[in-house]
C-alpha cells in the first residue's frame, strides 16, 4: 500500500493544487479534509475520476476540534496543511502526533506558529516525527534558491532574494480567515537583515529599494522583510555576509495608507479592527490592482568564482529567476517539490525542520521546473546543477 497524505484545506485552490500535482507525481494516497465533508467529498470525486479509484478520499476535520482531528489523522502518513488555521496550529501539530503522523504546513511564518512548534519539538523527536513548515514560496523558497547557488561560488558573500506578487485579486474568492492571517502578520513584521556577517535592524529609508523583475514586468518598490529561513542561512553557507529578502508591494493605495493603517490596526485593536479593516484590504487590493499578472521569485548573488585560493579569484555575479503567471500554482509546486522529497525518504529526517533549509535544492529547483516553473539565469551556465539547461534571462 502506498503513502497517504491527508491535506487540511484539501478542497481550496491551493490543497486542491498540491493534491493534483502529488496525484500526478508520487504513487501516493491523498485525502482531502476541511470542515465541510460535502466540498471535500466533490473534489475527492473529481480527483479520483482523474487520476482512478483509490486515489483521493474525503474526511471531515474541523482544525479547532481535538476530536476531529483524532477522527481524520487516523492512519495517515502524513498531514499537510494548507487551510487558514494559524491559531490552531498547537491543535493540529499535536493531534498529527497522537496519530503517529509526520507534519508539512503551508502557512504564515509567524512566532506564535514557531512557539507552538517548539512546545512539541521535545516529543517530535522522542517520537522520530518529521515537521516540517514555512512550506511553500512566502516563505519557504528563498533560502532554497540561495542554496541552490551557491555551489556555483567559490564564496558567497550576498544574495539577496526579492519577491514579486501580482494576482488578480478579482478572480479569487479570498475568503477572510485568509485575509486576517496576512494582516496578522504585520504583529510580526520586522525591518532585519546580514548585514556585514551580523542579523540587524535596517533604518526604514534603507530598507526600501526598486527591484528589475525583467522585461516583462519591469521594476518594482520593494520594502525589506524578516524571513526566519534567512536568519539561519550563515549556519548552511558560513561565508555568508550580507542577505536580506525584499518584498514588492500591491498597489500604490494599498502600499502607502491601507498598509501603514493595518499596522497601527493590529498594534492598537486587532480583535475589534481586524475584521473591518480586513474587508478595507479586500476591496484595495480588487479595486487599484493593475496588470501584468504574475509572479516572479529571484536572487541576486555576489562572490568570488571557484578557483583554487582566494588570492586572484575573480568577482562572480549570479541572479537566478523563477516565473510563473498564477501564485497559488508556485506555492502548490514548492510544496509539492518538497513532499517528493519527503516521500522517497530522503528528507524524512525527525525533528522539526523549515522547508527552504530542508530541502535537497538542486533537486528542489530541478523539480520545480519540470512542474512547470520557468527558471531563467544569468552569470552561470546552470546545466551543472540542472538537467535541462533554462533559457538566459535576455531570451
Amino acid at each position: 500500500m502506498g503513502q497517504s497524505v491527508l491535506i487540511l484545506g484539501g478542497y481550496g485552490v491551493t490543497g486542491g493544487l498540491l493534491a493534483r500535482l502529488l496525484l500526478r507525481e508520487s504513487a501516493v494516497e491523498v485525502i482531502l479534509a476541511g470542515r465541510s465533508l460535502a466540498k471535500a467529498e466533490a473534489a475527492a470525486a473529481a480527483l479520483a475520476g482523474e487520476f482512478g479509484e483509490g486515489r483521493a478520499s474525503a474526511r471531515a476535520a474541523d482544525a479547532a476540534d481535538p476530536a476531529s482531528l483524532d477522527a481524520a489523522f487516523g492512519g495517515v502518513d502524513l498531514v499537510a496543511v494548507c487551510s487558514s488555521t494559524l491559531e490552531h496550529v498547537y491543535t493540529v501539530a499535536n493531534a498529527a502526533l497522537r496519530a503517529g503522523a509526520d507534519y508539512f504546513d503551508l502557512q504564515l511564518s509567524t512566532a506564535k506558529k514557531f512557539a507552538a512548534l517548539e512546545r512539541l519539538r521535545g516529543q517530535i523527536e522522542v517520537e522520530g516525527r518529521c515537521f516540517i513548515t514555512d512550506g511553500g514560496i512566502h516563505p519557504g523558497l528563498s533560502a532554497a534558491l540561495i542554496r541552490a547557488l551557491e555551489p556555483a561560488f567559490g564564496r558567497l558573500e550576498r544574495a539577496d532574494a526579492a519577491g514579486l506578487l501580482r494576482a488578480d485579486w478579482k478572480a479569487y474568492d479570498v475568503s477572510p480567515v485568509t485575509v486576517e492571517e496576512l494582516i496578522a502578520e504585520f504583529k510580526d513584521y520586522r525591518v532585519e537583515a546580514l548585514r556585514d556577517g551580523a542579523w540587524t535592524k535596517v533604518a526604514w529609508r534603507a530598507a526600501q529599494r526598486r527591484v528589475d523583475f525583467g522585461p516583462y514586468f519591469g521594476t518594482y518598490p520593494c520594502y525589506l522583510m524578516y524571513l526566519e529561513e534567512l536568519r539561519r542561512l550563515p549556519g548552511v553557507i558560513p561565508g555568508l555576509r550580507d542577505c536580506g529578502f525584499y518584498v514588492s508591494g500591491f498597489n500604490r493605495v494599498v502600499d502607502l495608507v491601507l498598509m501603514p493603517l493595518g499596522m497601527v490596526v493590529m498594534k492598537v485593536a486587532p480583535t475589534r479592527l481586524g475584521p473591518p479593516y480586513s474587508r478595507l484590504l479586500v476591496w484595495g487590493l480588487r479595486a487599484f490592482q493593475k496588470p501584468p499578472f504574475g509572479v516572479v521569485w529571484q536572487v541576486d548573488a555576489d562572490g568570488t568564482a571557484p578557483e583554487a585560493g582566494d588570492v586572484g579569484a575573480r568577482p562572480l555575479n549570479v541572479r537566478l529567476r523563477l516565473i510563473h503567471e498564477d501564485g497559488y500554482f508556485l506555492t502548490a509546486a514548492a510544496a509539492a517539490a518538497c513532499l517528493l522529497q519527503y516521500l522517497d525518504g530522503s528528507i524524512r529526517i525527525p525533528g522539526v525542520h523549515l522547508q527552504a533549509l530542508a530541502v535537497e535544492p538542486r533537486r528542489f529547483l530541478d523539480d520545480l521546473q519540470r512542474l512547470g516553473v520557468s527558471v531563467a539565469v544569468e552569470g552561470i551556465d546552470l546545466g551543472a546543477l540542472l538537467p535541462s539547461t533554462p533559457p538566459p534571462l535576455s531570451a
